[in-house]
């Protein structure tokens, strides 16, 4: 079952809390479940892999929907130079977001360190803007690094 993407309700593709889907998108669901399993080493689809190849989904869909949103109409101008993706995010704080939503997920406030940055380097971010990102995360005491540096823990609770 596919959740609702933020603007489908716009589209007119909401069918109660479901997203209208042809055999194709499944398929191609189904393909990065598999590829996403692969990743891990894995002989099995695990419900994150599938979570995981929803939400590449959703946001290969919005991606595109704001680039058509963001095109200049003259034809001038760059299209797509802000590697924020059109959401006025800057990169720490995407970062910040890819931990957060695995933690949800996952429903834990405890993340391994070098899951992390498995994530994060595998979403085309550095390691370097990994640490920038907990550093100033850590300064704000919204997340914590545990005595021995191997976790995250994310202060309050991860909804």
């Amino acid at each position: 079952r596919m959740q609702d993407a933020p603007g489908a309700a716009m589209r007119g593709t909401s069918n109660g809390d479901q997203t209208v889907m042809t055999a194709r998108q499944l398929l191609s669901i189904l393909r990065l479940s598999q590829a996403l399993g692969r990743l891990r080493f894995s002989d099995y689809v695990a419900r994150e892999d599938v979570d995981e190849a929803i939400r590449l989904t959703h946001m290969s869909k919005a991606t595109l929907a704001d680039e058509l949103h963001d095109a200049p109409q003259g034809g001038g101008g760059q299209r797509g130079s802000s590697r924020s993706g059109g959401r006025g995010e800057d990169v720490t704080s995407r970062i910040f977001q890819v931990l957060k939503d695995y933690a949800t997920v996952s429903r834990t406030n405890r993340v391994e360190l070098k899951l992390c940055e498995a994530m994060v380097l595998r979403k085309g971010f550095t390691a370097q803007q990994l640490q920038t990102c907990l550093e100033e995360y850590q300064a704000l005491d919204i997340i914590q690094m545990n005595a021995t540096g191997t976790h995250i823990d994310f202060l309050g609770e991860v909804s």
